[in-house]
C-alpha cells in the first residue's frame, strides 16, 4: 500500500497484509494504544526512510504468532534484516512520543536471519 506522509495517517497492519487507518486519541499515540493495536508490549522494530515507526509485539516471536509478511517486507526496505511476528503497528512520525523515536533498532538474535 502507498502511504502519504501528508495524510499524517498510521495502519495497523494485519497478518493477513490488511491495512487499518488509524489516528490517535489526542496528538499522540499513547503506550496503550500502541498495546492494543500490536495486542501486547510493543517494542519498536524498525523506522522507515520516510519516518514511519514499525512496532510489533516484543513476545510475538515465543508465542509463535504468524509472521506477518507486510511488517517484514518494510523492515527489510528499510535495510534491516527481521522477521516480524503478529499485528504490527506502522506510526507517523508526527504522533509518536519522542522517547520511541530515541530507541536504536538494532538486530537481536530474534529477528536477525
Amino acid at each position: 500500500m502507498e502511504r502519504n506522509i501528508q495524510e499524517k495517517l498510521s495502519y495497523i497492519i494485519r497478518i493477513n497484509g490488511e491495512w487499518v487507518a488509524a489516528m490517535p486519541d489526542d496528538e499522540e499515540f499513547s503506550v496503550q494504544q500502541i498495546q492494543d493495536y500490536v495486542s501486547g508490549p510493543p517494542k519498536v522494530t524498525c523506522l522507515t526512510p520516510d519516518g514511519y515507526t514499525l512496532f510489533e509485539n516484543t513476545d510475538g516471536a515465543s508465542k509463535g504468532l504468524e509472521v506477518n509478511e507486510t511488517g517484514t517486507s518494510i523492515c527489510n526496505a528499510s535495510g534491516l534484516s527481521a522477521i516480524v511476528h503478529g499485528r504490527v503497528f506502522l506510526a507517523h512520525p508526527a504522533h509518536i512520543p519522542a522517547f520511541w523515536k530515541d530507541l536504536h533498532v538494532e538486530p537481536d538474535s530474534e529477528h536477525a536471519h
